[in-house]
């Protein structure tokens, strides 16, 4: 495994992920609990704040696996 590119894909998730949750409490009014980030509530709609904020995590999710060589 690369170490910078694992480390950079650490930070590029980490920063996503926190982007994500900050958009899903300003549509819900709270935070969300770890059990439940698969709902489609939390995905947005098409074009929403929330949308491009889930897809972004979910591309930085793919490139952290990646790296890591994880599925």
């Amino acid at each position: 495994m690369d170490d910078e590119r694992a480390i950079l894909t650490d930070v590029e998730f980490a920063i996503a992920d926190a982007e994500w949750r900050h958009e899903v409490a300003q549509v819900l009014g709270r935070p969300i609990d770890d059990d439940d980030t698969i709902l489609p509530v939390y995905r947005g709609e098409q074009g929403t704040a929330l949308h491009r904020a889930f897809e972004e995590r979910q591309r930085a999710l793919r490139a952290w696996r990646a790296a890591r060589g994880v599925p």
